[in-house]
C-alpha cells in the first residue's frame, strides 16, 4: 500500500511540474534547437522522418511522404540556415491558431482534422530578423513537425 501511495505521489509532482511554464519554454527550446540543428546540418532525412504526413509548408497542406521529403531535400540543397535562433515564443494551439499560418478554409481544417491541442505552435527570430513558425507535438518519447512556415 505504501508503495502504491508514492507512486501516485510521484505521479502527482511530475504532473505539477509538467505544467511549470519554466520547465514548458526548456521544452519548447529544445525542440527549436533540435529542428534547427537538423537543418543547419543538412540532415533532410533525419527532418523527413520526425516530420508527420499531412504537412503544413505556410499555408500549403503536402500529403504525401515523399513530397515532405522533397521539401526537405530542397531546404538542404539550397543551403539554407537558421542562423542564431531565439525562440519568441511557444504556445498551445488556440482555436484561431490556424490563422498563424494561413486564414484559409484548407488550413482551418487541416487544424481542425489533424492538429492536436497538446500541440505547440512555436515562434523563433533569426539574427537576420526573420521569423519562422513550427508546429510541433512533443511526445512522452518522440517529437514531431506537422508545420513549417517561413522565413516571413
Amino acid at each position: 500500500m505504501k508503495r502504491i501511495v508514492l507512486i501516485a505521489a510521484v505521479c502527482a509532482a511530475a504532473i505539477a511540474l509538467a505544467s511549470c511554464a519554466s520547465l514548458q519554454y526548456s521544452w519548447d527550446r529544445g525542440s527549436v534547437e533540435s529542428v534547427v540543428a537538423l537543418i543547419n546540418t543538412g540532415q533532410a532525412a533525419k527532418l523527413s522522418s520526425i516530420s508527420t504526413t499531412p504537412f503544413l509548408v505556410d499555408g500549403e497542406i503536402v500529403l504525401l511522404k515523399a513530397d515532405v521529403a522533397g521539401f526537405w531535400d530542397g531546404i538542404v540543397k539550397s543551403g539554407y540556415k537558421v542562423e542564431n535562433p531565439v525562440l519568441q515564443s511557444g504556445e498551445p494551439v488556440s482555436p484561431d491558431g490556424y490563422k498563424r499560418f494561413a486564414d484559409t478554409m484548407e488550413v482551418r481544417a487541416f487544424f481542425a482534422q489533424y492538429v492536436k491541442k497538446d500541440n505547440r505552435i512555436l515562434e523563433l527570430k533569426t539574427s537576420a530578423g526573420g521569423r519562422i513558425l513550427l508546429l510541433m507535438h512533443d511526445g512522452w518519447f518522440s517529437k514531431s513537425i506537422q508545420g513549417f512556415k517561413g522565413p516571413y
